[in-house]
C-alpha cells in the first residue's frame, strides 16, 4: 500500500470504527435487561405491561434466568437494569434501586396448609413451613411472629409445590397469585390464611433513574385508557384484597338461611350453627333474621337473593351461586350410596339402574354418576330411606351417618366422597365479600380467644377440625 493510499484509508477506518461504536452504544441504551419473570399469569401480565410501556420510550426489554436472591444482588450492582415487580420497601434495603411510583399489582402473602392437620392454620398451628428463597417479606413475617419451628427455602415455585404436595412440609408461604396458579384455592381441604396485603412496584437501578418520570407517565396513561385492566383480564388475572376492618362494619339488616339440621339449625332459631351466626353478626346489625327451611328452599332462596347468607355448603357445590368463606366452621361426614342389594349398587355404577336414585334436594350428588340415570329429590333423607325400603327407589345417596336406626335390614353401602369442610356462603358482590371477610375475621378471633367453646363442645370442635387452633392452654 502506498503512503498516499494509507493516508486516505486510515481516516475512513477510524470513522467506521467510531460509527460502529456509536451504534453499539445506542443499542445498549435502548435495551434493558431484567431477570426472566416467573411462570404464571400475573408475572406474564406485568411483563406485557412493562414491555408496552417501555416500547413507548423506544426501549426493548431482554431477560436472563437467575434465582430471586441473585437477581437482587445483580440489580443493586447495576449488572441488570432492575426488578420487574417487587415490594415497596425494596429500595430501603437495596440503596441503588429506585421505585417507579405507579402501583403495578396488589397481592397477599398467604399461608397454605391442610385444615385437617391444623384447623384454621395460623403460624402458631403449623409444624413447619417452606417458602421460596429470596422472598424478603416472608422472612420479615417469620421474624415478626418469632417463628421458631423448622423452615426451609425452596429454589423456585416448582420445588416449593413438590415439597408441599409430597408432604415433606406441612405448610407453605407464598404470594396469593402463585397459590391460585398452583390450584391451592381449589383444594377444599387447603385453608388459605392471609398474612399481609402488599402492592408491587417496578424498580430501576439508579443509573437508569432518568427514565422513571417518563415511564411513570406512560403507565398512568395506560391505566387511564383501561389498557392495564385489559392486559390483566387477557391473562385471566383479577385482584381481590380482603377487607381488614380497622373498624367493624355496620349493616341495617341481615337475613340468614339454613337447612333444618337437628341440634345445629332448628326452626326456633336454636342450635350451635345459629349461635355461631349470632355471635358473629349480631354486633354489626340491629336486625338479624334467621330462617330455617328445607335445604332445597334455603339454597333456592339464597340463589334468588332473598337471603344474604347461607349456612352450610361445600366449596365444590355448584348448586350454590355464591362464594364460600375461606374458613370452615365444621366438617361434614363422608357421602355414600345405600341400596338393598349389591347388584343395585353395581347397576348404579354402570349407569343401568332402572329405579331412581334418591337424595335431598339442593345437593349435587348426581355428579357422582354416569348419564342416563334418573333421580328423585326428596325433602328429607328419611323420605328417601322409606322409599328405598318400599323399593320405589333403587338407591339413596346420603351422609355416611344418616342411615336411620329403624331400618328393617342392613343396607349395602358404597363410599362416594370423603368428608369435606362446611362453609358459610355469601353473594359474589362487594357487600357479600365484605360479609365473608367479617365472618372469617370473627371466627378466627372466637377460636383464638377460646370463646368458641361456649358454642361448641370439645367433641364438636374436634370433629370440626378447629381444636388444633384453640389457645394452647385450652384442652378440648
Amino acid at each position: 500500500m502506498t503512503e498516499s493510499l494509507a493516508r486516505f484509508v486510515k481516516p475512513i477506518a477510524l470513522l467506521v470504527i467510531a460509527l460502529l461504536a456509536s451504534t453499539v452504544a445506542r443499542a445498549e441504551q435502548t435495551t434493558l435487561t431484567f431477570r426472566a419473570p416467573d411462570d404464571g399469569p400475573v408475572p406474564a401480565a406485568v411483563q406485557t405491561i412493562l414491555e408496552e410501556a417501555y416500547a413507548e420510550l423506544g426501549i426493548h426489554l431482554r431477560y436472563v434466568d437467575m434465582p430471586r436472591n441473585r437477581s437482587l444482588v445483580e440489580s443493586n450492582a447495576g449488572r441488570i437494569a432492575g426488578e420487574l415487580g417487587r415490594l415497596s420497601e425494596l429500595d430501603t434495603q437495596f440503596e441503588n434501586l429506585e421505585q417507579v411510583p405507579f402501583p403495578l399489582f396488589s397481592f397477599e402473602i398467604v399461608l397454605v396448609a391442610d385444615r385437617r392437620d391444623c384447623g384454621l392454620c395460623t403460624l402458631d398451628d403449623v409444624e413447619n413451613l417452606a417458602f421460596i428463597s429470596g422472598m424478603q417479606t416472608v422472612m420479615g413475617i417469620l421474624e415478626e411472629f418469632q417463628f421458631k419451628r423448622p423452615s426451609v427455602q425452596a429454589l423456585d415455585i416448582q420445588q416449593l409445590n413438590l415439597m408441599f404436595t409430597n408432604k415433606r412440609v406441612k405448610s407453605v408461604m407464598l404470594n396469593d397469585f402463585e397459590a391460585r396458579q398452583l390450584g391451592y384455592y381449589d383444594n377444599p381441604h387447603f385453608i388459605i390464611t392471609p398474612m399481609r396485603a402488599l402492592i408491587g412496584y417496578h424498580f430501576l437501578h439508579e443509573k437508569h433513574a432518568h427514565l422513571i418520570p417518563a415511564l411513570n407517565t406512560v403507565l398512568e396513561e395506560m391505566h387511564a385508557a383501561g389498557r392495564i385492566t385489559t392486559i390483566y383480564r387477557e391473562h385471566g388475572v383479577t385482584f381481590e384484597r380482603r377487607n381488614e376492618f380497622p373498624e367493624p362494619p355496620t349493616f341495617p339488616a341481615l337475613s340468614v338461611t339454613a337447612g333444618l339440621m337437628e341440634e345445629r339449625a332448628q326452626v326456633d332459631g336454636t342450635g350451635r350453627y345459629w349461635r355461631l351466626i349470632q355471635a358473629i353478626f349480631e354486633p354489626i346489625t340491629p336486625s338479624l333474621e334467621l330462617h330455617t327451611n328445607s335445604y332445597q328452599r334455603a339454597v333456592l332462596g339464597f340463589n334468588e337473593n332473598r337471603f344474604d347468607i347461607l349456612v352450610g355448603g361445600t366449596q365444590t357445590q355448584v348448586s350454590i351461586e355464591g362464594v364460600p368463606s375461606y374458613t370452615h366452621f365444621d366438617y361434614g361426614s363422608p357421602v355414600a350410596a345405600f341400596a338393598l342389594q349389591q347388584a343395585d349398587l353395581e347397576a348404579m355404577q354402570a349407569g343401568s339402574l332402572k329405579r331412581p336414585i334418591c337424595f335431598v334436594a339442593g345437593y349435587d350428588y348426581h355428579s357422582f354418576f354416569k348419564e342416563g340415570l334418573t333421580y328423585y329429590l326428596a325433602n328429607s333423607i328419611l323420605d328417601c330411606f322409606a322409599m328405598l325400603d318400599m323399593q320405589r327407589v333403587g338407591a339413596v345417596v346420603a351422609f355416611d351417618d344418616n342411615a336411620p336406626d329403624w331400618a328393617a335390614a342392613d343396607y349395602v353401602k358404597l363410599p362416594l366422597r370423603e368428608a369435606l369442610p362446611i362453609h358459610v356462603m355469601f353473594h359474589d358482590t362487594p357487600r357479600g365479600r365484605e360479609l365473608r371477610d367479617w365472618f372469617d375475621k370473627r371466627l378466627r378471633e372466637l377460636v383464638k380467644s377460646g370463646e368458641i367453646a361456649d358454642i361448641m363442645t370439645p367433641a364438636q370442635l374436634q370433629h370440626a377440625r378447629l381444636a388444633a387452633s384453640l389457645p394452647k392452654t385450652s384442652t378440648p
